[in-house]
């Protein structure tokens, strides 16, 4: 009985106390911020931010450039100032947390300070313009759960850790690597991972080659959202580009990026070879040739392992080229002929990896594979020779040109234009208007010049986009001579000469592109018209205003360009472009204006909806002067024969 008095007395005691001590002494942690984020511009200042605690509290993390005065305080039933100070920054925009805590309780201030180079791109991928990690992840992620990027991506970064077994020597015999990377080379959120990496050059990881956190890496290759929720690189489908500044041979160039438009001037680069052959339906080639320059990454070989360069029996070769010469991003030369697009022969110049090459000739998407279509494809240069000697010079054989003596045909836009016109006989055959032709003598026919000819004061001869043969090839019959005289003695042409010639041009027998016999001349040799420049029946144009050019003689010969805005709209008829041209000097009147020159006398679509104009535009067009003479009426100065050059649209005037 007594023990169980005292126990009943101990603890109402103990009830006691505990029920004292909470009322009087415990308090719950609590900590709070005045402020969740501060912002500060780019030269060091302090802001003062407020403290709530219930108990000691002090900063637990924070970045270097922050300074924070006090560090630590005691609990207060007041808020205590806390005053935070940023250093100078010279770089980019950044941002951190400062984070206070009294233990379990945390409370964190978001600070983001302006830099003197403002926001740091995340990269667009490309060699010249890497990922960051963080770039890099944003676009995973934008991709789809699963879906692979259409190409190659850049990333740089510093690696950060390596994954578990991660390094060859650790993951056995697979020959890749698996590491994470970030900006800074610092773990965390930043970090990007490349899965499964293979080694320089796209090739495997051997012994000694192994890498370590803080080394310095580009990766190129393709990257995914693995199953929605990890942006990281395809497994052996990325490598590293460069180690610590080091490349597989100490530089390089490739990318995934296609580039090029495909045509001489501007060439697709291997990217962008394989992305225009994928566009195509399956079996379906390119409707024009196109260019592709790269260096030969590795020769092709058949099922028995042997290389497929050139042999007698096929005269083809079949390659891979790059952008760089190394086996990513590479694009299958099927079949390829030699140069000047003739069939590889004994003694011609082997290739090998490495050569830079330039490939005209129509692609291909045979079965899912981008690739050249098979013998209609030839070396247009290689290592800047190209059949003639030398280095380019722009041919193609894609038809460019409108046929004006501003923007002449060149040899393949002269085929295209009589490809559809008839001929019955020599007498009875369809014909362009006179139009302009521009190209360099490629070859002579047999008694193709004035002196081996005879009497009849023409010459014959062809010529193509540079003065190559092979390829597009336009065929000048019977031409005369500079001013549209016959050819004399000492007035020869050569291969290699550049021409314009005017005239107008036919299909004979219906397979032959060519010019009319003598309704065609050379309006220009070697840069040189009759009289030294400006044509051989004065085509030289004289710019002037309507005043200067209602001053003028009338002439048949003499070209005149003039802007004004189209106008007058009682006489504006759309259909058979009729309509008065105004600038700030008067008016003249404009009849029948065409789409394209064609010639003094000639005629073309007229209409304002074939040209694109309408009343209001403004009009650069070239033409003649004349006066219109009617009885019972004053004579009117017009522009006649004229053909557009450029407008301006009135609604954006």
């Amino acid at each position: 009985m007594k023990i169980k008095t005292l126990f009943a007395a101990i603890l109402a005691a103990g009830l006691l106390f505990s029920g004292c001590r909470q009322d009087e002494d415990y308090v719950l942690p609590s900590l709070k911020v005045g402020t969740e984020s501060l912002e500060f511009g780019q030269l060091s200042t302090e802001q003062v931010v407020e403290i709530s605690a219930t108990r000691d509290w002090m900063v637990r993390n924070k970045p270097d450039w922050v300074a924070v005065d006090p560090a630590s305080g005691p609990a207060s039933s007041t808020p205590q100032r806390v005053t935070l100070t940023v250093l100078d920054n010279s770089g980019y925009n950044r941002v951190g947390d400062v984070l206070f805590s009294i233990g379990l309780a945390k409370a964190k201030v978001a600070v983001a300070q302006a830099g003197a180079k403002g926001e740091k791109s995340k990269g667009t991928g490309t060699l010249e313009d890497p990922y960051t990690a963080e770039g890099a992840r944003e676009a995973a992620a934008a991709l789809g759960a699963d879906v692979e990027s259409p190409n190659d991506v850049y990333i740089k970064g510093k690696i950060s850790r390596i994954a578990d077994k991660g390094t060859f020597t650790e993951g056995g015999t697979y020959g890749n690597a698996s590491f994470y990377i970030s900006d800074d080379g610092a773990t965390g959120d930043g970090e990007f991972y490349c899965y499964r990496i293979l080694y320089l050059g796209n090739k495997k990881f051997t012994s000694g080659t192994d890498i370590k956190v803080g080394d310095e890496v580009i990766v190129c290759g393709k990257i995914v959202n693995f199953r929605g929720n990890t942006p990281e690189t395809v497994a052996s489908k990325a490598f590293l580009y460069s180690l610590n500044g080091v490349t597989e041979g100490g530089g390089g160039g490739n990318t995934g990026t296609p580039k090029g438009t495909g045509t001489q001037a501007d060439p697709y680069n291997a990217a962008g070879a394989t992305a225009a052959a994928s566009a195509l339906a399956s079996g379906a080639k390119t409707e024009t040739d196109v260019y592709v320059k790269g260096k030969i990454s590795r020769i092709a070989t058949d099922k028995n392992g042997v290389e497929q360069v050139f042999t007698a029996a096929y005269g083809n070769a079949s390659f891979y080229i790059s952008e760089d010469g190394s086996q990513n991003g590479e694009f299958y030369c099927f079949r390829v002929l030699y140069l000047g697009n003739k069939e590889w022969k004994e003694g011609d110049t082997q290739i090998k990896v490495g050569d830079e090459v330039i490939i005209c000739g129509k692609l291909t998407n045979y079965q899912g594979t981008p690739e050249t279509s098979a013998k209609e494809a030839y070396i247009y240069s290689l290592n800047g020779t190209t059949e003639g000697g030398g280095g380019g010079g722009g041919q193609t054989d894609t038809p460019k040109g409108t046929g004006t003596l501003a923007d002449p045909y060149n040899p393949a836009a002269a085929n295209a234009a009589v490809a559809n016109l008839t001929w019955t006989s020599n007498t009875e055959f369809q014909s362009t208007e006179p139009v302009y032709v521009k190209g360099k003598i490629s070859k002579i026919p047999e008694k193709g010049t004035f002196t081996e000819g005879g009497t009849y004061g023409n010459a014959s001869f062809y010529i193509s986009e540079n003065g190559a043969t092979g390829g597009a090839e336009f065929y000048c019959f019977r031409i005369l001579y500079l001013g549209n005289q016959k050819y004399t003695s000492g007035t020869d042409i050569k291969v290699g000469d550049e021409v314009i010639v005017y005239g107008k041009l036919m299909n004979y027998k219906g397979n032959t592109p060519e010019t009319v016999a003598n309704e065609a001349y050379l309006y220009s040799l070697n840069g040189t018209t009759e009289g030294g420049g400006g044509g051989g029946q004065q085509t030289e144009v004289k710019t002037v205003t309507v005043a200067e050019f209602i001053a003028a003689e009338p002439s048949n010969t003499q070209k005149y360009q003039l802007t004004g805005k189209v106008t007058g709209s009682e006489s504006i008829n759309e259909t058979y472009g009729n309509f008065y041209l105004e600038d700030a000097t008067g008016t003249v009147y404009v009849y029948g204006l065409t789409k394209t020159e064609l010639g003094y006398g000639a005629t073309n679509d007229k209409s304002f909806a074939s040209i694109g104009i309408k009343a209001g535009d403004t009009v650069t067009l070239i033409g003649y002067r004349d006066t219109y003479k009617k009885e019972g009426q004053d004579d009117r100065i017009e522009v006649v024969n004229a053909y557009y050059v450029s407008h301006t649209s009135g609604a954006n005037q």
